[in-house]
């Protein structure tokens, strides 16, 4: 098991929130793959500057950055850390983002 945690930030453009799923030591963010492999049991690595990960990174805790875009979410998201950790095994990490309703526009006939 391996203990998710986004860190949500607001993006420039319009973008989705990233698409992250783990299978076994394989994170797959937005088809970047990550392989937790690498880092030996019990051993830690700092994450590079370009990498979608921050800080210290194990096999069991990772932080991952998370862009969202306010043309596609609330502006209000859910304050509490809480809301934003995951503990995975396998599977994909659920978006705890709140979206905005899809305006329907209906046409007179």
């Amino acid at each position: 098991m391996t203990k998710i945690k986004l860190s949500p930030i607001v993006a420039n453009e319009p973008t989705n929130a990233p698409v992250i799923t783990l299978s076994g030591l394989t994170l797959n963010i937005d088809d970047q793959v990550v392989d937790l492999s690498v880092i030996p049991e019990g051993g830690q690595a700092e994450a590079d500057e370009d990498s979608p990960l921050i800080g210290i990174v194990t096999r069991d805790e990772v932080t991952i950055r998370y862009p969202y875009s306010t043309d596609i979410y609330e502006c209000n998201q859910p304050t509490e850390q809480s809301a934003y950790e995951f503990d995975i095994v396998d599977g994909q990490v659920p978006c705890p983002l709140v979206k905005k309703p899809v305006e329907v526009i209906e046409d007179d006939i």
